[in-house]
């Protein structure tokens, strides 16, 4: 990272946190976080930028003996023609390769094969790199990604957000009615309901699902080249689906409250050396 995007990180951070970042030596996991964004071990960079690949990451599970947990891929591409669309079936999900948030749930029923067109243009105009100062997105091919709708009763999904500190889940974040009235959930790693506050209010505890224990499994082998990663699950009730890698979650401006968890969890992480 230059000099100028480490300027422009640093002062976000404090425009968002409110406080200046130890820098040089930190203690919170946010701050330990920042530090791996402005200063990036040289060994783990290459594979921080692979895994941030929604399409190289692919490759990543299956040489983790995780082939199964990925989501199928009905298509990848630049261009979506016409005779690609027609035959995609009646629901999917789009995502842009290169960052995040760029996500459409589709059904053909009330969605033209032109309007998607018109926002995969608008996705590859991103240079998501530039908005955040995460090198991880820096040159990522704007490739776009079609993969198959998990069926849920309740319509979409929950998504399991494992913090995954030297190899270990130490906590899960847990996000709820994320299109409406939006809350977030930390759970220790046994599931049970904090009173963290992370950037949202805390919504209504839920129900541990049945197959927790291994999702924390899975989320570990994921995460064991890593001194911190967020490993992203679906958990469904008979079957495990990978999201994605996250090397910096909400670019390290979202806000634990209280402060006090973040040093806690800051305790746990041992940064590796250069």
């Amino acid at each position: 990272m230059n000099v100028y995007d480490s300027f422009f990180s640093i002062l976000i951070y404090i425009i968002r946190q409110k406080k200046l970042p130890r820098i040089f030596f930190p203690k919170t996991l946010t701050e330990k976080i920042f530090y791996l964004k402005l200063r990036p071990n040289l060994e783990l960079s290459k594979l921080r930028t692979r895994v941030s690949d929604r399409i190289r990451v692919r490759d990543y599970v299956s040489q983790k003996k995780q082939h199964d947990i990925l989501i199928p891929l009905l298509w990848t591409g630049l261009n979506l023609s016409k005779q690609e669309w027609d035959l995609l079936p009646n629901k999917f999900v789009v995502k842009a390769n290169h960052g995040s948030k760029m996500v459409s749930i589709v059904d053909k029923k009330n969605t033209t094969y032109e309007s998607i067109c018109d926002e995969i243009k608008k996705w590859q105009k991103i240079d998501y790199y530039k908005k955040g100062r995460e090198w991880v997105y820096k040159n990522l091919p704007r490739t776009i990604i079609i993969e198959e709708l998990l069926n849920f009763e309740n319509g979409i999904p929950p998504d399991y957000k494992f913090f995954c500190i030297n190899g270990r889940v130490e906590f899960v974040q847990v996000d709820l009615d994320r299109f409406s009235k939006h809350k977030r959930n930390i759970y220790t790693r046994d599931f049970s309901l904090t009173n963290v506050k992370y950037q949202f209010e805390i919504g209504d505890d839920i129900k541990k699902p049945a197959l927790y224990e291994d999702a924390v499994k899975i989320a570990e082998q994921l995460s064991t080249e890593f001194d911190f990663i967020r490993v992203d699950l679906y958990i469904l009730e008979d079957k495990i689906y990978f999201g994605e890698l996250t090397n910096f979650p909400g670019n390290c401006l979202e806000k634990f409250d209280p402060s006090s968890f973040d040093e806690k969890m800051g305790l746990k992480l041992r940064l590796l050396k250069k």
